[in-house]
């Protein structure tokens, strides 16, 4: 009895020291994956990873990522991981790591890493026309562009001028990608813009390049027009192009009277145009208030080579500014009715004009669109009083003339500040 005693207690002992001698093991991953491993700005990773653990130790898991970003569940073998809003360049590397326990003092951690880059992408931006030709005739230019982001983040648009002369921006605000910007060019010019859009982070941009180009003028010569006169039917009749001595790029003629400026016609075979061959010249087909394709209402105080030669051109002084005030002729490219082709007719010289009367003769008259007018319309002539017929004095003797001027009944035919042109 003593022996078998002594038999199963020897036998337990070494039962004992047989199971101290087994080490607890430790977890082993079974799983471990992620959805992917590049993912933009704000964008998700999807985790998972899965251990079993042979001693049946409950195991528990840890997530981090040092601070950046955030985890759907920092204690879960499934997770989801949001990448940061902001990164430091195009591309950074965040390390992903999960720490799986059996909670064992002789068993060391598991450690899953995952190395994920976040990347920043930049915005597409696309813009109709880099390279642009318009007439300086167009009242603006209008550029548009588009942008998109891959990563849904708001884009900004900035406009800038580069280069160009006396050109104003105008730019309304961006809606859903979309931007645009008006240009006025008071004068043609070469432009240059930059065009920019940012996502807040990064930034791409373009130039741009414009030509507002002025039409090539003539250098003189006449126009053939029509006009309906009292009975219903089309007449033709020629007109200078320019105020006499109608050549581009040359003051127009002031001269002392408007006897001087009948002769002066005459010399070339013409006679001086009569005020319902100029309003109709000046109105043009589309019977404007202006002689001009611009519109004064919409132009700023200072319009420089725009509209006329009125004030707030470039070739007026405002402060100095005098009745016989004139520029070069053709210097006002837009200084034209639409398919007329008879330029400074609004603006520049005052003009003498000359009708007939079956009842009263010859009548004298100007234009009241001179350069001290800004706003002088087409329809402003005035009429002087009629002259003696033709066959009671001869208004081509020098000395018939200078009898008329000297009565005060014609004394506004001696205007020493006028201009004309030539009609026939």
């Amino acid at each position: 009895m003593i022996r078998s005693l002594w038999l199963l207690a020897t036998l337990l002992a070494g039962c004992s020291l047989f199971n101290q001698e087994l080490p607890n093991v430790p977890p082993k991953v079974e799983v471990s994956t992620a959805d992917t491993l590049r993912v933009a700005r704000g964008g998700s990773v999807s985790f998972e990873v899965s251990a079993s653990d042979k001693d049946d130790d409950p195991l528990d898991y840890s997530w981090s990522a040092l601070g950046a970003g955030s985890f759907s569940d920092s204690v879960a073998n499934i997770t989801t991981w949001r990448a940061p809003d902001l990164i430091a360049s195009h591309s950074e590397f965040f390390l992903i790591t999960v720490t799986i326990t059996d909670h064992q003092p002789d068993t060391e951690d598991i450690l899953e890493t995952f190395l994920v880059e976040v990347v920043q992408q930049l915005p597409v931006l696309s813009v109709a026309s880099v390279d642009t030709v318009i007439s300086f005739r167009e009242p603006a230019l209008v550029l548009a562009a588009s942008a998109t982001d891959a990563d849904g983040d708001d884009l900004e648009f900035i406009w800038e001028l580069l280069e160009g002369s006396r050109t104003s921006l105008q730019i309304p605000e961006s809606e859903a990608g979309q931007s645009e910007v008006t240009l006025i060019s008071l004068v043609p010019t070469q432009l240059k813009l930059l065009l920019s859009v940012s996502d807040g982070s990064d930034t791409v941009s373009q130039e741009i390049l414009a030509s507002v180009e002025a039409t090539n003028l003539p250098d003189g010569g006449t126009v053939t027009l029509e006009r309906r006169v009292a009975d219903g039917t089309m007449v033709s009749y020629e007109m200078d192009v320019y105020e006499y001595p109608n050549q581009r790029g040359v003051l127009p003629t002031i001269v002392d009277n408007w006897f001087e400026a009948r002769a002066l016609c005459e010399a070339k075979d013409m006679r001086l145009c009569s005020s319902h061959e100029w309003i109709d010249a000046c109105q043009g087909p589309e019977e404007g208030f202006y002689s001009s394709t611009d519109d004064p209402d919409n132009l700023p105080e200072e319009f420089g080579l725009r509209f006329c030669n009125t004030v707030g051109s470039d070739l007026i002084d405002t402060e100095n500014v005098e009745l016989n005030t004139v520029g070069p002729s053709g210097s006002f490219p837009n200084c034209t009715s639409p398919d007329v082709g008879v330029y400074d007719l609004t603006g520049n010289a005052f003009e003498w004009t000359e009708d007939f009367d079956p009842f009263q003769g010859r009548v004298g008259g100007f234009s009241l669109s001179g350069a001290i007018i800004r706003d002088a319309q087409c329809g402003q002539v005035s009429e002087m009083e009629p002259l003696p017929f033709a066959d009671e004095l001869n208004i081509s003797d020098e000395a018939v003339v200078d009898s008329l001027l000297s009565l005060t009944t014609y004394s506004a035919y001696r205007e020493s500040n006028y201009g004309f042109r030539c009609c026939r």
